[in-house]
């Protein structure tokens, strides 16, 4: 199997101002081949660090795969780093200066020197168009070995990864590839995720797996140590009985996606009322595609007032219990289902933070009704952390609040 070394570069990236997601999308894509993934790097916009950093990448694995520093300002210097390291001179590709020039033309621009720099590449490199954006990736050889080099805009990168980058690398090395399936379990933390997969009854000497975590979902592939295809009904039934309803349908990548899958099956539609998520429920919904046909619509209700005259919540309720409590949430939801007239409905209301918290109702206390025609249920969770996370687990507990009622 050949080994593969990845560099994030940007002096964003060793200063903590971003967060590197495009290291963990390149080994997620090559989890399931017949290459390794050995190292993750990071390295700032420095001449020679940038050397250095890849010099020791070479020293480790075949297959050096690098993201950013191919942009138009002076401190994107992958370009011209690669093809010093190689002897060769930097060329314009130009495919892509064509796709520069239209572009600015639409635009009623001329391109500056900078835009002529992104679309340059070492000599003798081959070219991966960037359907997405304007600067190519490429790929070089290096004494046997290969450097690639994908732009680091995550938007960018993807698509070239998945239909340059990745074919490219599997004509050079036909070999079989792994079979592989991956499994999505909701709010369950991830070494109680970790035990559960321990007690499967599996093969696990002729599979490998591993678990990638997200805020309220774990998401864990199985991968063949060999080119044995995998024992995936047994992994399905196993994973069916340790999870049991925690599991997402093998069709659904995330937990939306499941909410409008069940819906379209049972034939139902759904609405929201928010507070403290500002609407996160329902854009999560609306992003998945087809969703226009399972939900009838959401409304955000910040202030008592709003409570009041767009859901009907009565004064008497807000009075008594206060905003962030069951009994709101409850008639929150109640007044989505009939504004909207829907089958389902969920309602959230809660302390987000950094303030408003009180010793009764800290920030992080959120309080959730999940109702249909024949059943309701409310419920409150104490969420830790930042406004965001607060936010982020409030909408994943009542997408999975909709997934159990119609389960």
């Amino acid at each position: 199997m050949k080994r593969v070394s990845i560099i994030s570069t940007g002096s964003e990236l060793v200063h903590g101002r971003v967060q590197d997601s495009n290291a963990v999308f390149i080994s997620a894509c090559l989890f399931p081949t017949a290459f390794t993934v050995v190292s993750h790097h990071a390295v700032g916009d420095l001449v020679e660090d940038l050397r250095r950093m890849i010099g020791s990448a070479l020293s480790e694995a075949d297959i050096v795969i690098m993201s950013g520093g191919l942009g138009p300002t002076d401190d994107d210097l992958t370009v011209e780093v690669i093809a010093s390291l190689c002897g060769v001179k930097t060329t314009v590709d130009e495919a892509a200066l064509k796709r520069v020039g239209l572009f600015f033309k639409s635009m009623g621009r001329e391109p500056l020197p900078g835009d002529i720099k992104m679309v340059s590449v070492p000599g003798g490199s081959i070219v991966f168009e960037n359907e997405t954006g304007l600067a190519p990736g490429f790929a070089v050889d290096y004494d046997g070995k290969i450097i690639i080099a994908m732009p680091g805009v995550p938007h960018e990168l993807k698509p070239m990864l998945n239909k340059k980058v990745l074919p490219y690398l599997l004509s050079l090395f036909p070999g079989p590839g792994r079979d592989s399936m991956t499994i999505r379990v909701v709010l369950m933390r991830e070494a109680e995720v970790n035990s559960l997969i321990k007690e499967m009854a599996l093969p696990f000497d002729g599979i490998d797996w591993g678990i990638t975590t997200s805020p309220g979902m774990n998401t864990v592939v199985f991968v063949s140590r060999t080119a044995e295809t995998l024992p995936k009904e047994s992994i399905i039934g196993e994973a069916t009985r340790v999870f049991g309803d925690r599991m997402l349908a093998l069709s659904s990548k995330n937990l939306e996606e499941d909410v409008v899958r069940l819906l379209e099956i049972r034939g139902l539609c759904a609405s929201t009322a928010e507070s403290c998520t500002g609407g996160l429920i329902a854009r999560r919904i609306t992003d998945v595609p087809g969703s226009s046909r399972v939900f009838n619509g959401g409304v955000v209700v910040y202030s008592n007032e709003a409570k009041r005259n767009l859901l009907d919540v009565s004064a008497e309720v807000l009075d008594t219990y206060g905003a962030v409590s069951e009994e709101t949430a409850l008639e929150m939801a109640r007044g989505a289902m009939r504004r909207f007239d829907a089958d389902v409905a969920a309602a959230v209301t809660g302390i987000a933070g950094p303030g408003g918290g009180t010793e009764a109702k800290p920030v992080g206390t959120v309080c959730f009704a999940i109702i249909t025609r024949g059943s309701t249920a409310t419920f409150t969770r104490n969420i830790p952390g930042d406004r965001e996370r607060v936010r982020q687990f409030s909408s994943q507990y009542a997408l999975d609040g909709i997934r159990r009622a119609i389960f």
